[in-house]
């Protein structure tokens, strides 16, 4: 009876041994990724806040290359689309268990609420963001304006 509780109590510290272990050896975690996503208004390579061009993207698609990869489509009438004058849609989280490497971001936009093609993408922006250990990290695409609107179908 008393070798009987030897051998569990060994195998217990056993078992404990191993789950430490593999704590140690750095579980995976969710690192997240809040990328604020605004369109340039003004300017030589900016949305016309005039003619309210910012109001008539349809769909925003943001890519993920790099240390990881993804494809978030935000729009249409969903996610803050249509955009409001300023052009301010807000903050896109995006989560990985990646912590190193570089994340490659970008935003493209189009006027169109069903063909997601060339013909149709009236802006683009990226940004670079450096894999880190941290929970939450930071950044921020500015979409320029890159063709013109002929809200195709």
């Amino acid at each position: 009876m008393r070798a009987a509780r030897k051998l569990s109590s060994r195998l217990s510290m056993a078992v404990m041994g191993v789950v430490a272990l593999a704590a140690a050896a750095g579980c995976s975690e969710f690192h997240y990724y809040d990328i604020d996503v605004s369109m340039v208004v003004g300017g030589s390579n900016g949305f016309s806040a005039t003619a309210a061009e910012v109001t008539r993207i349809q769909v925003l698609v943001m890519t993920v290359m790099g240390a990881d990869s993804g494809t978030i489509f935000m729009g249409p009438n969903a996610n803050g689309l249509p955009l409001g004058n300023t052009g301010q849609l807000g903050v896109v989280e995006y989560s990985t268990f990646k912590d190193s490497g570089t994340l490659n971001f970008k935003v493209e936009a189009y006027d169109s609420s069903t063909s997601i093609v060339p013909n149709c993408k009236v802006g683009e922006g990226t940004t670079a963001i450096q894999a880190s250990s941290m929970t939450t990290n930071t950044g921020a695409v500015m979409v320029s304006k890159t063709g013109d609107f002929t809200l195709c179908q």
